[in-house]
């Protein structure tokens, strides 16, 4: 076979290519016109709500691997490769029956995390009226505790805005406050312990939050921690910190910072803050 037929066999090859996929520049605007658009945009926005859900559990492995095989259904479906699409499909088919039955458990926090988080918004909302004034002082006696006995500690409590963002960093609990469980939580040193507490309105919604997307080797409690200046400015919230070297208290609040805060002084500080927002 000569060189001009094996050229010509490829360049009528592809040219029965470019025909059979209708991808021509003279189609182009009929193959990805408004309603395609508006398909990519609702496909890549279920992609990034998975994304959020699972980003944190082993099921976050098996998504890239699902979406190569999707882009790979769509350009061969594209191209009328119907032997790799019907591969691609079939795989993407095996993918998600093994996903199911190896990350079982995952799926079902995720289906279940919906209904979870509206029941426990309507609870913060119910108890949002109760006395703020107790629950201030069951706070600073907590904080007190915690500083005398070189508990380190970091606890993150919402003023203005919503710390949602900052609940899926860590493993939501949605308890009410409790002197007992916070000292017990910190003094173990458990999972819980390895980040911030999130305070909302009187419930302990969250706990080993690291208040970031990205999870860090070390989380330091101190007011270095770039992930603590954050959630104080970016999301408006209250950080408390108690150390293992010092019976004071740091608290760090938007711009304002107190450094070696007396165990004495918190209640008063905490009630300028959370009574007057």
């Amino acid at each position: 076979m000569s060189a001009e037929a094996i050229q010509g066999y490829f360049v009528d090859g592809y040219r029965l290519l470019i025909e059979h996929a209708q991808i021509s520049i003279n189609n182009l605007s009929s193959v990805f016109n408004l309603v395609t658009v508006l398909d990519i945009l609702l496909v890549l926005c279920i992609v990034s709500w998975l994304w959020v859900k699972i980003r944190h559990t082993a099921l976050s492995r098996a998504l890239p691997n699902f979406i190569i095989l999707l882009l790979l259904f769509v350009v061969s479906k594209l191209l009328g490769l119907a032997a790799v699409a019907i591969l691609s499909l079939g795989l993407m088919i095996v993918l998600l029956v093994a996903a199911i039955l190896i990350y079982g458990t995952d799926l079902q926090k995720i289906v279940e995390g919906a209904f979870i988080s509206q029941r426990a918004v309507d609870r913060i909302k119910t108890l949002s009226d109760a006395d703020v004034n107790e629950f201030i002082r069951e706070l600073s006696d907590t904080v007190g505790i915690l500083a005398k006995l070189h508990i380190p500690s970091l606890l993150v409590v919402r003023v203005t805005k919503p710390v949602s963002r900052l609940i899926e960093q860590g493993t939501s609990l949605y308890t009410p406050f409790d002197r007992d469980f916070v000292i017990d939580t910190f003094s173990h040193r458990s999972k819980l312990s390895a980040g911030a507490m999130i305070i909302d309105r009187g419930l302990i919604v969250a706990a080993g939050s690291t208040l970031t997307v990205q999870s860090p080797k070390r989380f330091p409690f101190n007011l270095a921690n770039p992930a603590i200046r954050q959630a104080t400015t970016h999301w408006e919230a209250l950080a408390i910190i108690t150390s293992k070297g010092t019976d004071t208290v740091s608290l760090l609040y938007k711009n304002n910072t107190y450094a070696k805060l007396a165990p004495g002084s918190l209640e008063r500080v905490l009630k300028s803050i959370l009574l007057a927002k």
